[in-house]
């Protein structure tokens, strides 16, 4: 009896004890209590040190938002002073934070704050913001922008283009807090209101958006989720490309940049009644033109400089067009157009980043600003000779063509235009130096006859995927060539796929890395097996080039191709050098390129032909 008593009283004691902690857990979950922390919170410090921000407490205890801001996490808080929610009263009509509805502060808490990932500090601190879109949304689930300006002759933070940061990076024990001189409030003007509100300068950009009905569209489609990202471009942009200020002399110059057949396009037809009622034809073929520009100029989604920096090509609402974009030192560039095969350059325009009306915040969504003349046009199916090797984070290193360099795990996981790299199973990293490398061939040898004496060197038994952003392709149906330096690879084989934007994923065929070149057979015997030579100066086993099949491009831009591995093989490296993209209706053997990444043509003198010594193959097409 004692004992069982005994026991009882360790039972109770134990429950008691425990009881606490299993209610502050049920409290959490039920009622959203948050973790809190000795560290001093936000609200701690406006309570303790600087009550000139206490009436946004006032806010937050009416929105019933005291426990998150008071809760352990990072955060980052834009806080007006009280004198700034004083002004915002003022203007509503109101004279106290007591009139103002649990609504209404709750949307101006959301606001005003950002939430970030568990763990993640990044952008926080003013050290870390840049011109243009904060990198989070708030928890609005709106984003504000920031921007350097000069006040009083001293530097300046500005939020939104509404409130000056009067002190900023402000430590507390969940986040940092920016205190604001005025109280931000969302946006509330619509794409189409914005472009209204343009100034003169702006006149034939307004005017073709208003004729063709976009400005009703980004006007009137403002449900949630609805995003616009609109570029806008001015007078003098159409100036530039000397197109006379009227809507008419901009129809006839897009009837020699868009060619528009009436009976052959028949699919661009039926998207532009589909989207805009408008049934083309002969007379109304202008308006049609008219309707293609302005809806090249609009792309679905939210899309600030930061989120374009970052893209490589968007589909515009325009049938089959794209928009890239290109980073070029501290510009961002909108279709640049490389040919070099063709010998045809087009300079990209900039993103005017220092405009008013660049990062312009919308209702649904964005305006941005372009520095020159941007506009849809119709090309033909052109060849691509594409140096995979030449990537944008591998030209910043100062060893580009000059010395290999390895690249690591995380290099990896962040590089521009090589993108979702997956490891293969069980592995947590690129494994090794020589797993994932830029190879630089410093000198000229029968067996490494790289283009520009460079490859991408890939161990595909670390790496089972990964995607490659192509150069600029327009419509037609390609032959996909892969030119690489082989390796003892066993029975390695990779399979592409070529990703357009919008439509349904391509799968084309696997080809196996070890094979050798096959220096023997007549090269249109080879040709019609899916394999070529590309190398100039000999042929060689070693560098082969390898039919991965044949795709049809349906919009210009930059479109992606992702590499899945079928059999990875045994654990050795392979060189990934030139990637052809060539029109199936084109010659396929030629140009074929030397060490110094030269396209040479048929015929031509081997002298010519980097490196200039040495004897060639005694012919560069047949055996």
């Amino acid at each position: 009896m004692k004992r069982t008593t005994l026991g009882l009283l360790l039972t109770a004691l134990l429950v008691a004890a425990t009881l606490p902690f299993w209610y502050s857990c049920v409290d959490e979950m039920e009622n959203k209590t948050f973790l809190t922390s000795d560290e001093e919170m936000m609200d701690d410090y406006i309570v303790n040190k600087d009550n000139s921000m206490s009436s946004f407490l006032e806010i937050a205890d009416r929105a019933e938002f005291r426990g998150m801001i008071h809760a352990y996490g990072t955060y980052t808080f834009f806080v007006p002073t009280n004198e700034a929610i004083a002004a915002h009263l003022q203007g509503l009509g109101k004279s106290s934070v007591a009139e103002l509805t649990q609504d209404e502060c709750v949307r101006i808490i959301k606001y005003h704050v950002v939430k970030h990932p568990d763990g993640d500090t990044a952008f926080i601190s003013s050290s870390s913001f840049v011109d243009g879109r904060f990198p989070l949304a708030t928890m609005l689930a709106k984003y504000l922008t920031t921007k350097s300006i000069e006040q009083n002759g001293r530097p300046a933070i500005q939020v939104n283009r509404q409130a000056i940061i009067v002190q900023r990076d402000i430590h507390v024990g969940n986040g940092y807090i920016h205190k604001i001189d005025r109280v931000l409030e969302p946006p509330t003007a619509t794409c189409g209101e914005q472009i209204q509100n343009l100034p003169d300068s702006y006149a034939l950009f307004k005017e073709v958006m208003s004729r063709t009905g976009w400005i009703t569209t980004l006007t009137e489609d403002k449900a949630d989720g609805v995003w616009y990202s609109v570029f806008a471009q001015s007078d003098e942009a159409f100036a530039g490309a000397g197109i006379a200020l009227h809507a008419d002399s901009l129809a006839s110059y897009l009837k020699e940049k868009i060619r528009l057949d009436l009976k052959q396009d028949t699919a661009v037809l039926s998207y532009i009644k589909n989207k805009s009622g408008l049934e083309v034809t002969e007379a109304n073929v202008a308006d049609a033109l008219l309707w293609i520009f302005a809806a090249y100029h609009c792309i679905k989604g939210l899309y600030y400089v930061a989120d374009l920096v970052n893209s490589s090509s968007l589909q515009t609402l325009a049938p089959n067009q794209a928009m890239t974009f290109k980073v070029d030192g501290g510009s961002l560039l909108v279709n640049e157009y490389i040919n070099v095969v063709a010998n045809q350059y087009e300079p990209g325009i900039p993103v005017r980043k220092a405009s008013e009306y660049t990062d312009l915040s919308c209702y649904n969504g964005v305006i941005l600003d372009v520095d020159g003349y941007v506009g849809p046009q119709k090309r033909g199916a052109q060849a691509v000779y594409w140096d995979v090797a030449e990537q944008p984070e591998f030209r910043k290193n100062s060893k580009f063509r000059k010395s290999s360099f390895p690249i690591s795990w995380d290099e990896a996981q962040t590089l521009s235009e090589i993108r979702n790299i997956t490891l293969t199973s069980g592995k947590s990293d690129l494994g090794g130096e020589k797993n994932f490398t830029y190879f630089f061939q410093s000198s000229y040898d029968d067996k490494w006859q790289l283009a520009n004496q460079d490859a991408l060197q890939i161990n595909w038994t670390q790496i089972s995927s990964m995607e490659l952003v192509l150069p600029m392709l327009t419509p037609g149906i390609y032959n996909v060539w892969a030119c690489f330096r082989r390796a003892d690879l066993n029975t390695c084989r990779v399979r592409a796929t070529f990703i357009e934007e919008g439509r349904e994923e391509f799968e084309m065929g696997a080809i196996g890395l070890s094979t050798y070149l096959d220096i023997k057979t007549d090269a249109q015997i080879l040709l019609g097996q899916g394999m070529k030579r590309y190398a100039a100066k000999k042929r060689n086993t070693t560098t082969p080039s390898l039919l991965w099949g044949t795709m049809e491009v349906k919009s210009t831009g930059r479109h992606k191709l992702r590499i899945d591995v079928v059999d990875k093989g045994r654990s050795e490296t392979m060189w990934l050098d030139m990637i052809h993209f060539i029109p199936t209706e084109q010659d396929q053997l030629w140009p074929r390129f030397d060490m110094k990444g030269v396209a040479v043509d048929r015929g031509t003198e081997c002298d010519k032909i980097y490196p200039t010594t040495g004897t060639c193959s005694d012919d560069n097409d047949v055996n």
